[in-house]
């Protein structure tokens, strides 16, 4: 027994040695990989701990950029009253959020019916509370004039339709002359769109030429006007912004309603509307003179370069009868006919009330 446990421990001693000297020769250990099976040197599947540390998160940059808020367009605009105002539209783009266009909160309004100036605000924010806003400011004003050039005559014929509005008619094509019809409703409205047809221009007088009723208030007239010019929308598709105030604004008849004419005039200019007197007067209201009404005309003609003339021909038979030789003279004489436009030159009369 002795000499077996001797042995035994000589045989350990030598495996000892040789697994020194195999470290010494500069042999690695098998650390930290899989183990071998003793049996046959194989993995055995078992993955050993590794002193490798884990990855850590790279941290979010913070988000301190207002996105880009564009206004497309002016950003000054001037519309015409009375006349189509459109949004010319915006972008807003964010570096990380992207397109926020459809984010864009639009406050203020525009009243084309009502000179002034008007602002628009613009605000967009991004998912980090990043702000930014635009303006835009729109002028709503009454048009510009424009002068034309040479010697013009404005023909005017108020209160119609009437029984000879289509002789008028036919008389204007044959020269080729237009001319500007202040309507009011008087039972023959068909006839609007005949005149529209014909290439002339409408604007408004009133819807009843009782004065006690047109000028009865302020209210009262502004209803009166409505009311015509829904009556020309209606057979013309035309929103006028002409208009002739019964009696002109400087009639007296006004004054059951004391200084109405003050109030309308610069009220009617803020809504949007221009209103024509004339310089030019046919008299055919204190004559039935055919020659006394042509040279009414002409006279006064003779006087300015830009004529509006005030005449009630569809009515009277014996003022129409003056128009074809006062467009024969005016031909001759070197004028040119022309209808009435808003950015015409105006005509206007002395507020007497």
């Amino acid at each position: 027994m002795r000499r077996k446990i001797v042995l035994l421990a000589a045989i350990m001693g030598v495996l000892c040695l040789g697994a020194c000297r195999a470290t010494e020769n500069g042999e690695k250990e098998n650390v930290g990989l899989t183990p071998k099976s003793t049996a046959t040197g194989e993995p055995t599947g078992e993955v050993m701990p590794s002193s490798t540390p884990e990855p850590t998160a790279t941290p979010v940059p913070e988000d301190n950029t207002a996105p880009e808020l564009t206004l497309l367009g002016d950003t000054v605009m001037k519309v015409i009253a009375r006349s189509e105002f459109t949004e010319p539209g915006f972008l807003a783009t964010d570096d990380i959020d992207g397109d926020l266009t459809g984010q864009v909160q639009v406050t203020g309004e525009v009243n084309v019916n009502l000179c002034g100036s008007y602002t628009l605000q613009y605000e967009v924010s991004d998912a980090a509370g990043n702000v930014s806003t635009a303006e835009r400011v729109v002028e709503v004003s009454q048009p510009e004039t424009v002068y034309p050039e040479g010697k013009i005559i404005y023909l005017t014929f108020d209160d119609g339709p009437g029984p000879y509005t289509e002789d008028l008619l036919e008389l204007l094509d044959k020269y080729q002359i237009k001319a500007t019809f202040f309507v009011c409703d008087n039972g023959m409205a068909r006839m609007l769109s005949k005149i529209k047809e014909a290439g002339h221009s409408i604007g408004a007088h009133c819807r009843t030429h009782d004065y006690s009723v047109v000028y009865a208030d302020d209210e009262a007239y502004l209803e009166d006007l409505e009311a015509i010019t829904d009556l020309i929308y209606e057979y013309t598709g035309e929103h006028t912004t002409m208009i002739r105030f019964p009696g002109g604004s400087s009639n007296r008849v006004s004054s059951i309603c004391p200084g109405i004419m003050t109030r309308m005039t610069e009220q009617v200019t803020q809504m949007g509307y221009q209103y024509f007197d004339w310089n030019v007067s046919a008299g055919d209201c204190d004559t039935k003179d055919t020659n006394q009404i042509l040279e009414n005309m002409k006279k006064d003609i003779k006087r300015y370069q830009y004529s509006i003339v005030l005449q009630h021909p569809e009515h009277r038979k014996f003022s129409l009868d003056a128009i074809e030789e006062l467009i024969v003279w005016a031909l001759e004489n070197g004028y040119t006919f022309l209808p009435l436009s808003p950015s015409s030159p105006r005509v206007t009369h002395r507020i007497a009330n």
